[in-house]
């Protein structure tokens, strides 16, 4: 594979939940988390995807891997069709595709033990032939995560967040996967833990040439880890562009305001905060237009009667908003 071809393509993505109601739990309308998106994921990079809790990131990394089935559109993971595949397909290449759960406590059973967790995957996808190769492998991960042997027989409960985040990155690096979808993976541990992982995870990509989805609603870890950052927001990919571009000069007027919100370590420093009026609106009955107008303090007519067109601005900066086209 050529080292700029897309490892991942995304194209047209939709999920909708059906809401219902009344005695028969008829279908009244859906809540639309994704809504029609497209992306590409170049082999070997990380590209992270950002917005406000709620606006569909984590639904979309799911149903990439078909942890939830699409409503419509494609998932290309290395020229094939994933939404296409039957059950026998779909397990041949869940191997090349792995997880890492948002949360540490959650995601790892408390009946299983480190060596167990990590040698599952193992044994569904027939990588080792007995439980003497199981064990070694387990060994030589958990070193490559930070973790030493002595811990293989230990349990979930006696771990802390931290290393609880590096058991699941272990889980997902037993199968020699070519891309891991990061599903907020540092959001439940303390900052200081929050780079120790952050750094791990760069060092596996390095030593592995693994391609990242990460997923995360701190701009701040997502400059840090990312090449290109997509930015969502109500169930629509917004902006997409390489990360000094977005930091540097975002186009969108949300982008904008999440850039604003960014902490600041200099408290004699000034700072043009952008405070968005109202709530998010809801994805079962999103605004006309350009979802974010309700909200958006640039907005004009245009904005809450036509959908924006998602274009190239120039140099592989794409963004949606009627602005940029005046």
């Amino acid at each position: 594979m050529a080292a700029n071809e897309n490892l991942l393509e995304i194209k047209n993505l939709k999920k909708y939940f059906p809401v219902k109601a009344g005695v028969f739990k008829k279908t009244v309308g859906h809540v639309k988390a994704v809504d029609d998106i497209s992306f590409a994921v170049k082999n070997g990079e990380t590209l992270g995807l950002v917005g406000e809790s709620g606006c569909g990131k984590s639904t979309t990394g799911r149903t990439i891997l078909r942890l939830l089935e699409a409503t419509a559109g494609e998932v290309i993971f290395d020229g094939k069709d994933v939404l296409a595949m039957d059950k026998k397909e779909l397990r041949g290449i869940r191997k090349e595709m792995q997880i890492i759960f948002q949360d540490p406590y959650a995601s790892l059973n408390p009946r299983m033990t480190v060596a167990d967790i990590i040698g599952e995957p193992l044994d569904i996808h027939k990588l080792v032939s007995n439980k003497k190769e199981r064990n070694e492998k387990v060994k030589d991960i958990l070193e490559k995560v930070g973790l030493g042997e002595e811990y293989m027989n230990r349990y979930p409960h006696e771990f802390s967040g931290g290393q609880r985040q590096r058991i699941g990155v272990a889980r997902a690096l037993a199968v020699d996967p070519k891309l891991i979808i990061a599903d907020e993976p540092v959001s439940a541990l303390d900052v200081s833990i929050q780079a120790q992982v952050i750094n791990l995870l760069q060092d596996l990509q390095n030593e592995f040439g693994l391609t990242f989805l990460f997923i995360a609603h701190d701009l701040s870890v997502v400059k840090h880890i990312s090449d290109r950052v997509a930015v969502m927001y109500l169930g629509k990919i917004v902006e997409i562009t390489d990360k000094e571009k977005l930091y540097e000069d975002p186009l969108h007027p949300y982008t904008q305001s999440l850039l604003s919100a960014i902490p600041v370590a200099d408290p004699t420093a000034k700072k043009d905060r952008i405070i968005l009026e109202g709530d998010v609106p809801s994805p079962v009955d999103p605004p006309s237009g350009c979802r974010f107008h309700p909200r958006c303090p640039k907005a004009f007519d245009k904005c809450s009667i036509e959908e924006p067109v998602f274009k190239d601005y120039g140099d592989g900066h794409f963004a949606a908003c009627h602005l940029l086209e005046e």
